[in-house]
């Protein structure tokens, strides 16, 4: 079944004949249009879903782009200014009655103006619907995914050849980039952290001109965007010689990971996952250095369903791709964060990160 017939049945099990998609990672999946949103309130296309038609409406601008690559049965149409009202009245022309559309990726002006045109159609929340066709990734999503993974690898490895005391942290990321770029990725899936020494205790952090020295801990978190789908990988690695507060504290994170790796399979809930790194950083002594859950899903998008942490309720199933990077975060010294790429199975995960630890 195509993506357009299983969004098609979606829509029928929630009572609805028709939906309208604006959340740039749907819109590429269920469409093919690659081209993403560049601010909250500037879209650059929304799909129209009924029982009979698959219309991609965007900019004329965009027009031969999109024509060039929807995937049948999608149609792209141009659309006539300003675009909401265009949204309303082309649900009226195609007898839509009640149309789901995405609470979550539309704002409230765009919302009223699309009802305003629309004339008697009701708009209803889908809340996280749409996310979840994306959730489980097909054979050919996962070696796409497994592709952009090599390309990290790769690039971590060499960006690293070129690292030495003095480098500053943005230096590292460009070469990072640069790395990832020439390695064949069509982008970077996020920007990248090189977080050294105090600034590893953020785990998110904007590269900064800070000279990276060592014996101290170096946060790299990067991934490859490649044929739409991201990758994601974390390694934390010390210049020189390692002192012996960083390989204690290294080699709990890592026990605690490769648990994980070993433990998490299809049926369990993203709460258990959690669970089993968490429990052993804990039982380590960290409890008070544990600020974020395991994991999250990567797709289309670097975050995606499922969630893994401590109040997670989805459910891994085989075909999920997520991430497993369990940190501990020290104020005034650093962090270590050790993250890889799975596949969810019956049996396990099938890692697809392959730098080394």
């Amino acid at each position: 079944m195509n993506r357009i017939e299983r969004l098609r049945e979606l829509i029928a099990s929630a009572g609805a004949d028709s939906a309208i998609i604006s959340h740039p990672a749907n819109r590429r999946y269920l469409s093919g249009f690659p081209d993403d949103d560049y601010a909250p309130d500037e879209t650059s296309g929304i799909l129209i879903v009924t029982g009979d038609a698959a219309i991609l409406a965007l900019s004329p601008t965009n027009l031969p782009w999109a024509e060039a690559t929807v995937t049948p049965p999608v149609e792209a149409r141009p659309w006539e200014r300003p675009w909401q009202p265009f949204i309303g009245k082309t649900l009226r022309e195609l007898g839509a009655r009640r149309t789901l559309f995405e609470d979550r990726a539309l704002s409230v002006a765009d919302h009223a103006a699309i009802v305003g045109a629309a004339d008697g159609v009701e708009l209803v929340p889908a809340g996280a619907r749409f996310n979840a066709l994306r959730a489980v990734k097909s054979r050919e999503e996962i070696a796409a995914i497994a592709r952009a993974a090599r390309i990290t690898d790769e690039a971590l490895a060499v960006a690293l050849t070129e690292l030495e005391p003095g480098m500053n942290e943005r230096q590292l990321a460009w070469r990072l980039e640069r790395a990832t770029r020439e390695l064949g990725a069509t982008g970077l899936a996020f920007p990248i952290i090189v977080a050294s020494g105090p600034h590893s205790a953020r785990p998110h952090h904007d590269p900064t001109d800070r000279p990276i020295a060592e014996g101290e801990p170096v946060t790299i978190d990067m991934g490859a965007a490649l044929d739409g789908y991201c990758a994601d990988l974390t390694r934390t690695i010390v210049l020189g010689e390692a002192p012996p507060i960083f390989v204690d504290r290294y080699n709990s994170v890592l026990g605690a990971q490769e648990a994980a790796l070993r433990g998490i399979r299809a049926g369990m809930s993203g709460e258990d996952a959690d669970r089993i790194a968490r429990g052993a950083l804990i039982a380590e002594g960290y409890a008070d250095q544990l600020i974020h859950g395991l994991g999250h899903g990567v797709g289309i998008f670097i975050h995606e369903p499922p969630s893994l942490n401590a109040n997670s309720s989805d459910i891994l199933a085989p075909g999920h791709v997520v991430t497993i990077e369990p940190g501990i975060y020290f104020e005034d010294w650093g962090g270590i964060r050790i993250e890889d790429l799975g596949v969810v199975t019956e049996t396990g995960l099938d890692v697809l990160s392959n730098a080394p630890k």
